[in-house]
């Protein structure tokens, strides 16, 4: 189960910025001292670039991005550099992934079945035994 956001071209084109600025700078650390001002050069330009078009996106487009934070004054936004290049490196695009756990004896309800009575008689014996542990607990804490 997940939430899908609309996106659009800004959005997309800030992802691409990200993902141009993580492969530049895993490489700037390898390059010759000649191509490493290049490249901090160009780095620094497509920084600029990413923070500005992070400050057009939409709350609920920024909303979908991981690679950000709140800048220095009210409303605006800026690149997060040293989150981009965690290691191992995050997604740019924010997911949130949960499993959604379902009860065998809900979906046979759901099904028109019966309850399997054996797993209805171990649930009921796994909640009593959690029953008895809270109010084991409770009253060793009341005679403390």
């Amino acid at each position: 189960m997940y939430e899908q956001i609309e996106t659009g071209p800004l959005y997309d084109e800030v992802v691409q910025w990200m993902g141009t600025y993580r492969s530049l700078q895993a490489r700037l650390f390898s390059a010759k001292h000649n191509t490493q001002k290049k490249l901090d050069h160009t780095l620094d330009g497509l920084g600029e670039r990413i923070d500005e078009r992070l400050n057009e996106l939409s709350d609920e487009q920024r909303s979908a991005l991981d690679c950000w934070k709140s800048g220095i004054l009210p409303g605006t936004y800026e690149f997060d550099k040293e989150r981009l290049m965690e290691k191992p490196y995050c997604s740019i695009r924010l997911i949130h992934r949960w499993d959604e756990v379902q009860d065998l004896d809900d979906i046979a309800v759901a099904a028109g079945q019966e309850p399997d009575p054996e797993r209805q008689a171990q649930k009921k014996k796994e909640l009593e035994g959690f029953f008895k542990e809270l109010r084991d607990r409770k009253l060793k804490r009341t005679r403390q």
